[in-house]
């Protein structure tokens, strides 16, 4: 077992499984809802801590990827969460809103997109 995999198997007492991901997302896209409404009300305070928050988050679930296997889910994650982490800081430094609207449709669509390989795998 590899340093990695002993980390994550230690912060999760166990194995990660798509049921920790899952959750995350939604906290990713409860904090992307709540920096839009902080902007939508010129609240720079909560907009930061919102964003500061989902970054974090956004922290905790790349080191909890496993990107061993080239072509496995861990590397492709990767690439989404950089690209989430560019909407953050384009939502952060122009206050955009568009930039979020990106962030949540993108989290919406890779949950969907969860439950429906997890049910499809379940029915075979």
């Amino acid at each position: 077992m590899d340093q990695s995999t002993q980390y994550r198997a230690a912060m999760f007492d166990g194995q990660a499984d798509l049921s920790w991901i899952r959750q995350g997302w939604r906290g990713l896209r409860l904090y992307g809802r709540r920096a839009r409404a902080a902007i939508m009300a010129d609240d720079v305070v909560i907009k930061a801590a919102m964003i500061a928050r989902a970054d974090e988050l956004l922290n905790l679930l790349t080191g909890i990827l496993d990107d061993t296997q080239p072509a496995g889910l861990g590397p492709a994650l990767m690439t989404i969460y950089s690209a989430l982490r560019f909407a953050l800081l384009r939502a952060n430094i122009e206050n955009n809103i568009d930039a979020l609207d990106d962030f949540e449709a993108a989290l919406a669509i890779l949950d969907r997109d969860l439950i429906s390989s997890s049910e499809s795998t379940i029915a075979a």
